[in-house]
């Protein structure tokens, strides 16, 4: 696809918009960039672009820049509701994720992969699973490597594996998976969408462009997902804890795909919707040609990433997980339906705009004590406090204290949000670490 001289505009300086705005110089376009955020918070190569004379604005959107440009490539993250891009759309102008430009110069192919929760476990267990079968693997998108680092380079590929969020899906055109999963939906990110129906549908557009040539794998159980399928065009290959004729389903004791059996009972992934996550790498590799023997072995040998239910130690008999990756209340029900017995739950951060209330009929049967933390502590408890002991604290430090002070022998101290971590910390990742030396902190102290 020929740019040269086209004007393109990048919004959003991380990591991906920096790669996107390297690209189309190299392509000789007529490239701008903007970042709402000031130079001095952005990574150290905007301003080496900016030395270089790429015209970069920061601090700010500027209508006339989003007026100028033939083509708007949106970061991940950006979400499409900004004024500036409303405006922009209704002038003409093409708006697109870096997901849908990237995808334009791609040619080999594509296991997209999506939902509310699950996302980079069954990505990366996918991926693996391809690489044991012998398959060079790019794993990216929303998930380490955005696609645009390898436009017109994929050849060093068999396949493409890409973490989709709904920001990126909701910027597509033309994007086109081979395989398109999609793992579960609940509400998220209501506070860039304008509601959960346009979450949804931004979801679903990872199947718009498919024909009977492509598959789709969807979870069967899941209600939103099971009333949308009849509109989807290519192959369809559910699973789930339903048995399907033509699915893969979990049996009581085996994941069955057909007459192929499945022995996960030694897998290291904890909970029901880790056995989802497995599901729909079983369904998509099978797709693709993998032995079911390689691909039983990988899965049960796959051990939890960092951050998701991830085991942090035990002090006193009382064993400690760090969930921090849950910024969804439907990811805190998922790992919260993952234990028996007592859980004292820490949960708080940065308000989406969600319904809390999924939560209370898991919180009032398991959980022992509620810790709140963040900007969404007193909207939760509003929500949930009535239906468990409730704590709010000032800080993480403090609710780790007051889980300590509140535990005993047997119990589970679960921390997992519910909300994005914006308010107090940089990321999920950083959120995690905190809490991760909280405990351990506590561990040599006592």
């Amino acid at each position: 696809m020929d740019i040269k001289g086209k004007k393109m505009l990048v919004v959003g300086l991380g990591k991906t918009g920096v790669k996107t705005v390297k690209f189309l110089i190299r392509k000789e376009a007529c490239v701008r960039a903007s970042d709402i955020l000031p130079l001095e918070k952005l990574p150290d190569e905007v301003r080496e672009l900016k030395r270089d004379g790429v015209y970069i604005e920061t601090g700010k959107h500027s209508r006339e820049s989003f007026l100028w440009a033939d083509t708007i490539i949106l970061s991940p993250g950006v979400p499409f509701g900004l004024p500036l891009v409303e405006e922009a759309i209704k002038n003409g102008v093409e708006v697109i994720s870096e997901v849908e430009f990237a995808f334009r110069y791609v040619k080999k192919p594509i296991i997209g992969i999506t939902g509310s929760n699950g996302k980079t476990t069954t990505s990366t267990l996918v991926a693996r699973i391809l690489e044991a079968s012998g398959k060079r693997v790019f794993l990216g998108a929303n998930i380490g490597t955005p696609l645009i680092q390898i436009a017109e380079r994929d050849e060093d590929f068999d396949v493409l594996v890409l973490e989709l969020s709904s920001f990126q899906l909701q910027g597509t055109v033309t994007f086109k998976p081979f395989i398109g999963v999609i793992l579960n939906i609940s509400p998220n990110h209501l506070d860039h969408h304008a509601s959960f129906e346009e979450y949804m549908e931004s979801k679903f557009k990872l199947f718009a462009n498919q024909t009977e040539d492509d598959w789709s794998v969807y979870n069967f159980d899941d209600f939103y997902i099971r009333s949308y399928m009849p509109e989807i065009k290519s192959r369809k290959l559910p699973f789930g804890f339903t048995s399907t004729d033509k699915g893969v389903f979990f049996d009581g004791i085996f994941v069955r795909f057909g007459e192929e059996m499945y022995d996960l009972r030694e897998m290291k992934l904890v909970g029901a919707h880790n056995l989802e996550n497995a599901m729909a790498a079983i369904a998509s590799t099978r797709i693709m040609g993998c032995d079911p023997e390689i691909i039983e072995r990988e899965i049960v040998g796959f051990s939890p990433l960092p951050h998701r239910i991830e085991f942090v130690g035990e002090f006193n008999g009382v064993r400690f997980f760090n969930d921090s990756k849950a910024t969804s209340p439907g990811a805190t029900l998922r790992a919260l339906q993952s234990f028996s017995g007592s859980v004292i739950l820490i949960a708080g951060g940065k308000d989406k705009g969600v319904d809390y209330s999924m939560l209370r009929d898991e919180v009032a049967r398991k959980v022992k004590v509620l810790i709140l933390i963040g900007e969404s502590k007193f909207q939760m408890q509003k929500e949930l406090g009535d239906s468990v002991k409730t704590h709010i604290a000032s800080s993480l430090e403090e609710a780790i204290e007051i889980a300590i002070s509140n535990s005993s022998r047997g119990d589970t101290v679960l921390f997992s949000p519910a909300c994005s971590s914006f308010d107090m910390f940089s990321s999920y990742e950083e959120r995690g670490r905190r809490f991760k030396e909280g405990v351990w902190r506590y561990q040599k102290q006592g």
